[in-house]
């Protein structure tokens, strides 16, 4: 078997049929890929759907957990899976028609360790939800063949982990699995770590799947204990971060992936710091003892100066918001007053 795609499914009932029609219009047979839901406890009865699907098509598989997260249903996935290669599908994403075959003949011919492909967002409220864009695609790569860490020097690293086609075999090899009990930036930590370890990834310019900006997401809930939770997430992504830029090979003659790494982790800094403004979500001594571990991994004061791709509003940032997040006991004073303003 060719590809195993792997879907976590949580509450997602209204996007499903989308999402899998499009999994289903490809240019593969089934006997070449599978289509792996992992059900992580969803109270909305998807699970309807997915059996409806199931009952036409033999390639589909189905597997149901406790609520446990996206992380631990795509490890369940993992561990189920068949294919040469892996995807991880969201299920309120969707992909172009007819466009697998080719991503998985690009894979084969260069054995390729890692592929990336381009995305497309979509509004969630747009007409445009028609996956049938695509035509014949070349499976003409977009860049040389390189090791992860030269490709994170040419190209920068994408978090996202819809962006990758995965050898099955590698990942196995590597023992690389998703952190679970982890509510932020996992899809970051995950595909860092198996960029540093990837001898042969490439890129492929197909523009293969459609990101739906859904308003429930965890980065847009204004749910306080949502968004605690998606802080927590932030401490532990910078803590990983740290300790992955620690273990690349100094010698490596691209040290600009240290940069780049170095600058996703400010970028999950500066965001925690706008998130705990907006919420209003730490107390003094909650933030202080965050702002400490955040030095003992180098993360803090915030470094303007990296690749942090902060290109949008950059004066307002450099000249008025990063210099009071760095004043520590002006951050602490002005987050603890705007926690006295009442709520709107």
């Amino acid at each position: 078997m060719r590809l195993s795609i792997i879907i976590p499914l949580y509450n997602k009932k209204q996007y499903l049929g989308r999402c899998l029609d499009s999994v289903l219009t490809q240019d593969l047979t089934k006997a070449e890929y599978e289509v792996i839901i992992v059900d992580d406890g969803s109270t909305d009865n998807g699970i309807s759907v997915v059996k409806d699907y199931m009952t036409k098509n033999t390639n589909i598989r189905c597997y149901s957990q406790k609520n446990s997260g996206p992380s631990a249903a795509r490890n369940k996935g993992l561990n189920s899976a068949n294919g040469d290669y892996i995807y991880f599908l969201d299920a309120d994403d969707y992909l172009t028609s007819n466009v697998l075959g080719s991503l998985v003949d690009s894979c084969e011919q260069h054995h390729l360790e890692i592929l990336e492909f381009n995305t497309k967002e979509i509004e969630e409220d747009s007409l445009n939800y028609l996956h049938n864009e695509g035509g014949v695609f070349s499976t003409k790569l977009g860049s040389q063949v390189m090791d992860g860490i030269s490709y994170v020097s040419t190209f920068d690293l994408r978090n996202e982990i819809w962006h990758y086609f995965i050898n099955r075999k590698f990942l196995i090899n590597s023992g690389i699995r998703f952190f679970e009990n982890m509510y932020a930036f996992e899809d970051l930590i995950f595909t860092t770590r198996i960029f540093l370890l990837s001898k042969k990834t490439a890129k492929s310019n197909i523009v293969g799947h459609r990101y739906v900006k859904a308003a429930n997401s965890i980065v847009r809930s204004k749910d306080t204990k949502t968004n605690r939770k998606f802080i927590d997430g932030m401490m532990k992504a910078v803590e990983h971060l740290h300790h992955l830029i620690d273990k690349i090979d100094s010698s490596h003659k691209n040290h600009t992936a240290i940069s780049r790494i170095k600058g996703k982790q400010q970028a999950i800094v500066f965001a925690f710091l706008i998130k705990v403004f907006k919420y209003r979500l730490l107390n003094k001594k909650d933030l202080k003892s965050m702002l400490d571990q955040m030095r003992v991994f180098g993360a803090y004061p915030v470094q303007i100066k990296l690749d942090t791709g902060w290109n949008r509003y950059r004066y307002v940032k450099e000249k008025i918001i990063i210099p009071i997040f760095n004043n520590e006991k002006l951050l602490i004073f002005c987050t603890q007053l705007i926690r006295l303003c009442p709520r709107n």
